[in-house]
């Protein structure tokens, strides 16, 4: 999950560098570095903190240079320190290493290097890395040959992009960690996703799990066990400014006002092709992710609804595991990244058992994408905040218009753009809400049928970014277990819209709460509902099938003023990064 920036052309490339991990910090922040070639030496700077930290202390920009790697940490070997920051060098200095992933055989190959006279400084796998590309160079081989053996020897996912003294050229590879390579005139740019180079050029070509790359001023070569390849240059269309903050004092907030764009811009997709599979699908799997994963159960209440199918929704990271494949399976994979390893692995999977794969993804180009036999594109824009906001509804909003037309309907959307305004309209009210709450630390959110998926995304929202325990539970279960810890005092929201048939059984679920001393913060359109609430939150009324996409706004609203509260940042939460490309 860690941002891998390279460089290489005519311009000084320390600043350049640094400017694009500000816009890859997001990936990671807990230390951040940059290393570039000159006048045939490597030089260094590194540091533990988020990079205004370690460019304050360090000077990033004052590097000599037109060659350079940098990058930003999110630990997974050894904790945050500047002996385990990136770039790392070997032993003679005159090669730098900038990494992300996992290298799962590395302790063997660590022994072995130690037993040849390396001498390691950091606890962390990529130095492993450093030292074997070192050896192979003490063997005579050339330097893109020597990384490729090297990778060759590795099990696990990674990026690498490699820089040596005295060499005009960088070295990358990818095995399941995502490398993009940008074009410019007489310059080319590297990067883990497409956001970080924006400012410098919207010419693309996505590297493949397997491919070795050297770009130099002039261009790129790719190679793939071995031989060469072609990767085509895509050009996309999103711009620098559509990852910029503008006025907002954080991007998730941003992204969150953004809905009112996203969302029905998502409800436009056309659906038609992916609509023809699910159709021919003698099963149906869904696989995804922490939010994706519940985009993916709002899916299947849908689908079983409108068009009577049914449906499995898996967690990716167990679909190996825990689904029987069997001919005529369609996976629907939903990852707003497309890069998420374990969405991947997990597809990987289908593809061995000879599954159709769907993809429902925000990035044109990423892995996800391009090994799916079709695509959906939710069409959000650039999403640089950690969590997921707009990406979440538009996930909804595309999969509610697939339901709807595997059985033959369309949505009903007029006035509902309106009705998305209206709810971003409640950001006062809970952002007061937030603040009565402020010195609470535990917090239910309860949910039935379609609004069970948007208190489960409320409940991890609000535990990403506020740091607070949250459960979430359909609220038919809570008499059978979770009612016991509902205590005097403890809040429990809500989700209620007056559509459907479960809202009257929801006014005995909030009795039974409140008969405990739970508090109730109630979202919904019922006055009768609205009655029952300590804190009420009226909203528009909308269609069963149409309600997670606006009752969901309120809890993002929720999270991000619980954060602001507590004193942190949401757009940076501890211990997670923005895409998962580690196991």
């Amino acid at each position: 999950m860690c941002g891998i920036v390279g460089y290489i052309g005519h311009r000084k490339a320390a600043p350049l560098i640094l400017g694009c991990l500000r816009a890859h910090e997001y990936r990671g922040y807990d230390s951040a570095g940059i290393a570039t070639a000159h006048d045939g030496k490597i030089t260094v700077k590194k540091g533990v903190g988020k990079i205004a930290e370690v460019d304050a202390k360090y000077d990033l920009e004052d590097m000599e240079g037109h060659a350079g790697i940098g990058h930003t940490r999110w630990a997974t070997h050894g904790a945050p320190s500047r002996a385990n920051a990136h770039p790392i060098t070997d032993c003679t200095g005159r090669l730098a290493i900038v990494h992300n992933g996992v290298i799962e055989n590395y302790a063997e190959i660590k022994k072995e290097l130690a037993r040849r006279g390396h001498k390691f400084k950091s606890e962390t796998d990529t130095e492993v890395a450093a030292h074997l590309i070192e050896e192979y160079l003490k063997n005579g081989l050339e330097f893109e040959a020597a990384v490729g053996k090297a990778v060759a020897r590795f099990r696990g996912n990674y990026g690498f992009a490699v820089l040596k003294a005295g060499e005009d050229k960088l070295v990358l590879a990818r095995n399941g960690s995502p490398l993009v390579i940008g074009f410019g005139r007489n310059e080319v740019f590297a990067a883990s996703d497409v956001p970080a180079l924006l400012r410098h050029t919207r010419e693309f070509a996505f590297m493949e799990d397997g491919d070795l790359a050297v770009i130099d001023a002039k261009g790129a070569r790719f190679m793939h066990d071995g031989r060469p390849v072609r990767r085509r240059r895509m050009h996309v269309s999103w711009t620098a400014d559509m990852a910029q903050k503008d006025c907002y004092p954080h991007f998730t907030i941003k992204e969150i006002e953004e809905q009112a764009a996203s969302i029905p811009a998502a409800l436009r997709v056309d659906v038609g092709r992916a609509a023809k599979l699910v159709r021919a699908a003698k099963r149906i799997h869904v696989l995804g992710c922490g939010t994706s994963y519940h985009a993916g159960l709002v899916f299947k209440h849908l689908l079983a609804r409108a068009a009577g199918r049914e449906c499995e929704v898996f967690v990716a990271s167990e679909y190996g595991e825990s689904a029987v494949m069997k001919p005529g399976t369609l996976v629907i994979a939903v990852s707003q990244s497309g890069e998420t390893i374990d969405t991947m692995m997990a597809v990987r999977h289908a593809r061995l058992h000879r599954a159709k794969v769907l993809a429902i993804t925000n990035v044109v180009g990423s892995s996800l994408s391009r090994g799916a036999d079709a695509n959906v594109y939710i069409n959000a824009g650039p999403e640089v905040g950690v969590v997921a906001t707009k990406t979440f509804t538009s996930q909804v909003a595309v999969l509610t218009k697939l339901a709807l037309a595997v059985a033959g309907r369309k949505v009903a959307v007029n006035g509902f753009a309106k009705k998305v305004k209206d709810v971003l309209a409640l950001s006062g009210k809970m952002k007061e809400i937030a603040h009565a709450l402020r010195n609470t630390d535990d917090f239910f959110f309860i949910g039935r049928s379609l609004s069970a998926p948007v208190a489960m995304e409320g409940a991890l929202k609000l535990k990403e970014i506020a740091y607070v325990h949250a459960e979430a539970y359909s609220a038919g279960e809570l008499k059978h277990g979770p009612l016991s810890l509902i205590a005097e005092g403890i809040p429990v929201i809500v989700i209620a819209p007056a559509a459907g048939e479960t809202h009257h059984k929801l006014l005995g679920n909030i009795r039974e709460c409140k008969a405990r001393g739970g508090k109730i913060m109630a979202l919904s359109d019922s006055s009768r509902l609205l009655d029952e609430g300590k804190w009420k939150v009226p909203m528009p009324p909308v269609s069963e099938e149409l309600s997670p996409l606006l009752y969901t706004i309120p809890l993002q609203f929720l999270a991000y003023y619980s954060c602001l509260e507590r004193g942190f940042d949401p757009d940076k939460p501890r211990n997670l990064a923005k895409s998962v490309t580690v196991e």
